[in-house]
């Protein structure tokens, strides 16, 4: 008997990983903007933009990487 072994679909591991990618990514940009002197507000600003265009580009990112092993 010969049977096939089961693909496992591990996406809640990879929206995971670019979600602490990002969040690291947006504290790390707000923190560089902070320090070069702009206000905390728009620090914070920074921070959250970096994070979602993290995110957004690299989810695009594996996505399509998925979409070419299959």
């Amino acid at each position: 008997m010969s049977t096939q072994a089961p693909v496992c679909n591990h996406r809640v591991y990879e929206v995971v990983i670019v979600f602490l990618l990002s969040v690291v990514a947006g504290l790390l940009g707000g923190l560089l903007w902070a320090l070069l002197g702009m206000s905390p507000a728009s620090a914070v600003g920074t921070g959250a933009a970096v994070f979602v265009g993290t995110f957004g580009l690299s989810m695009t990112a594996v996505a399509y990487i998925k979409k070419q092993s299959n």
